[in-house]
């Protein structure tokens, strides 16, 4: 939104200095730009001085004016995240998106009924007539057009989302939606957890497949430390061989069956380990 000389980016943080205080608040600008936006005391810093840079929250609220706030949402214009609706009304839902202003999702951008209390992925949009900031779970269009800066094998950070038939949809680095199937789950997740995982393809409909676990030479590097380890812990040998159960792998070692053989035959052939019908063995070095 163009203000006076300058643009605020209107549902992003920008970086501004305190100009001036007032009794009600403080009033912050770009840089050395003349155009200011009000800071209300209680969204603002406890203590505000006159040059103190802000990271702001630039929002318009019900009168149609700007407003600043130093508090971060989940999620900024462009962004996906999980939501808890706090108030429902016939025009719309109000989401909690960690600030004092709720996130409206008017009732024509939810793709089911949204009801108090649920939990749902929420894109953050601008109108581009009023530059208001609302949210909309109809995520089918936003996710087509995925511009994608990631590509496979990349490290990125998930959320747990909800659960589905396959497997488990995530919010991956606030800007995607992807899937994890549970056929390649092999540790504990929780709905709205962080996690740490890997880009395993990116769809042609704009999802992306995600794995917990390392690609390639990586994850056969992790996995065969991660053997070791667990030999150590058990005192040297294991009953585990490329006889046991998936189940039984995955429960002790939280790796598939697939891993868990390709790494013992790699660690036999270096010499680390014994292998046999009982079980496998550390070798002394």
């Amino acid at each position: 939104m163009l203000l006076g000389e300058f643009m605020v980016e209107i549902g992003q943080i920008n970086k501004m200095v305190i100009s001036r205080v007032s009794d009600g608040g403080s009033f912050l600008k770009l840089s050395d730009e003349i155009d200011e936006v009000f800071m209300p005391n209680n969204l603002g810093p406890l203590s505000p001085v006159v040059g103190q840079a802000v990271d702001a929250f630039v929002y318009v609220d019900t009168a149609g004016k700007l407003v600043a706030t130093d508090q971060t949402p989940s999620a900024v214009v462009g962004e996906y995240a999980l939501m808890r609706a706090i108030e429902v009304q016939e025009f719309g839902a109000f989401f909690d998106w960690g600030i004092d202003k709720d996130l409206l999702v008017p009732g024509n951008q939810q793709k089911m009924r949204v009801r108090k209390f649920e939990d749902h992925i929420v894109r953050v949009c601008i109108e581009e007539e009023t530059d208001r900031v609302f949210g909309s779970t109809k995520l089918g269009k936003y996710i087509s057009e995925s511009n994608f800066d990631i590509t496979k094998g990349d490290e990125v950070e998930i959320v747990v989302a909800h659960k589905s038939e396959l497997g488990y949809r995530v919010i991956i680095n606030k800007k995607f939606i992807g899937m994890i199937y549970d056929s390649e789950i092999f540790q504990d997740i929780q709905v709205g957890g962080k996690y740490s995982a890997n880009v395993k393809k990116i769809r042609d409909d704009g999802l992306v497949d995600i794995s917990l676990q390392p690609l390639g030479v990586k994850n056969m590097l992790d996995s065969k430390e991660v053997i070791l380890e667990f030999l150590k812990d058990q005192g040297g040998s294991s009953h585990l061989n490329d006889k046991s159960s998936p189940e039984d792998i995955k429960r002790s070692l939280n790796m598939s069956k697939k891993t868990f053989k390709a790494a013992i035959g790699m660690l036999y052939k270096d010499k680390k380990i014994a292998i046999s019908k009982s079980g496998i063995e550390l070798l002394k070095v």
